[in-house]
């Protein structure tokens, strides 16, 4: 690297340099590893507040986690196959997740009638519990042995989940197919259908992202409208079933498309002493690196994992008691279900754009200022509603639209802090522990809703808005944990 100029910056709280050259090709960025920064050296680009950087400091902050960012093919034939592959397999998995409004409005009033709202919901916040818990041991997995193991295993777990959906009548039915067996499914599938994208996009992460979680929202969208036709056609039992078969042809698709690239991670390769161990020995291995928490001493995860959990517990929580809120108010079965189909379908044409602003203008900034728009949105439009459904439309519109980036652009941020290699690991702990900020955020706002009047979901909405409204201040607070107060795509 002689004869070039050189300009040094460092990142806050890591420990490795970023070097820029004046005379690499295509803005290439080269890292270059280090024990500790230099002795007597300003390294904290928090320091220089209030300062716009370059656009060279601006790529380094945004791709400096990876080693070599131009060996990622963002695009092509190979990578395109591997992004089809996750839309159509999240159809299945992220669509079930979506739709739990539309099974629980159902079963609220006729299987668990009998039950109050509470504990009806812990169907639901137990299933997005344990569907986030097992990505602290299902990304692992991804990160050793690759997409397609992971994925057969989902594919059963899930569509098995389903069949035993189908025939339960109780809650405790309920809770062990749908809240165990099908979330079982959907965290095995959640971790290489996400998971694959980071090792083939890194510049169009964010749109590749987004791309492949419409397919959740296609997915809740058709499940919505499918399950309040079939309720009435041929009864709850088949609508699950037919579900399921749903399910399990999106699932076989992936399993012929997603992989990952290995060539990339050679990390991912089982050791040959590994090979050699008895299953104890390995499996003990495993779930020692699985439990690592090691990363919690990141303020810049933990800063992450909050602003996640809060902006996704108010759409999983909306999505889940919409429907429930307009029955609430006396507002016909056709037009509740209508409701959350237009969340889920407007979020479609948001989602994607999202996913292009954020790779153009960086994933934070585009997360805090779709978490503003959602408490604008909640406050404005949702509390004045009282059951009004013309501005019931209209909040199902813009919620869909401020909300879409949620889940989208989980995995773009998560990749900021990390390299592809370790992207199982990292995005799996983080889920872990939304795992169990979900199952408190359902819970809470179970018990606001108690038994379900006006006045009680009244409050509801009150509650939404509040954590919304949190949700932008840590979604500031991770930004500045990363690059300060900078000016910069980020």
């Amino acid at each position: 690297m002689s004869g070039s100029s050189i300009t040094t910056i460092s990142i806050p709280e890591r420990v490795h340099v970023i070097e820029l050259t004046n005379n690499l090709k295509d803005n290439d960025i080269s890292v270059c590893n280090y024990e500790a920064n230099p002795p007597n050296q300003d390294t904290s680009m928090r320091r220089r507040r209030g300062n716009t950087v370059s656009s060279d400091e601006s790529r380094a902050l945004m791709y400096g986690s990876e080693v070599d960012p131009n060996a990622f093919p963002d695009g092509g034939l190979e990578a395109n196959l591997v992004l089809v592959g996750s839309f159509i397999g999240l159809i299945a998995d992220f669509g079930v997740a979506n739709a739990l409004g539309a099974i629980e409005s159902y079963v609220s009033y006729h299987q668990l009638s009998n039950i109050s709202k509470t504990d009806v919901g812990w169907v639901f916040s137990l299933h997005l519990g344990v569907m986030y818990f097992g990505g602290v041991f299902f990304g692992e997995l991804f990160d050793r042995f690759g997409a397609k193991r992971p994925l057969i295993a989902g594919t059963f777990f899930m569509c098995l989940g389903l069949f035993c959906t189908a025939e339960s009548h109780t809650l405790y039915q309920f809770m062990l197919s749908f809240s165990i067996v099908t979330a079982i499914g959907t965290s095995i599938a959640m971790s290489p259908l996400i998971g694959a994208l980071s090792h083939w996009f890194l510049k169009k992460r964010a749109m590749a992202c987004s791309i492949a979680t419409i397919g959740g929202l296609v997915g809740a969208s058709c499940f919505a409208i499918m399950l309040q036709k079939l309720y009435e056609s041929v009864g709850f039992r088949w609508a699950i079933r037919i579900q399921a078969f749903i399910c399990l042809a999106c699932m076989s698709v992936a399993i012929v498309l997603v992989r990952e690239r290995r060539q990339n991670v050679p990390d991912q390769e089982i050791p040959s002493d590994v090979e050699k161990q008895n299953l104890f020995e390995t499996g003990k291995n495993f779930f020692k690196q699985a439990l690592d928490f090691s990363m919690v001493k990141d303020s810049r995860f933990i800063l992450l994992t909050f602003g996640v959990a809060l902006a996704e517990i108010v759409s999983m929580t909306t999505l889940t008691y919409l429907s429930s809120y307009a029955l609430a108010y006396h507002i016909s079965d056709t037009r509740s279900y209508l409701l959350l189909t237009i969340v889920n379908v407007c979020g479609i044409p948001s989602r994607l754009l999202s996913g292009i602003l954020a790779d153009k203008y960086g994933r934070f900034n585009v997360m805090v200022f779709t978490s503003m728009l959602t408490t604008i949105t909640i406050f404005a439009i949702w509390f004045p509603a009282k059951g009004n459904i013309s501005i019931l439309y209209a909040f199902g519109i813009l919620f869909g639209i401020s909300t879409s980036a949620v889940i989208s652009l989980i995995p773009a941020c998560t990749g900021q802090i990390c390299s592809s290699d370790k992207f199982g690991k990292v995005y799996g702990t983080l889920y872990f522990f939304l795992g169990f900020l979900t199952i408190l955020g359902m819970f809470f706002a179970s018990l606001v809703i108690g038994k379900g009047d006006t006045s009680s979901y009244r409050n509801f909405v009150l509650f939404e808005g509040g954590l919304s409204a949190a949700s932008i201040f840590f979604w500031i607070a991770a930004r500045y944990s990363n690059v300060g107060w900078q000016l910069c795509k980020f």
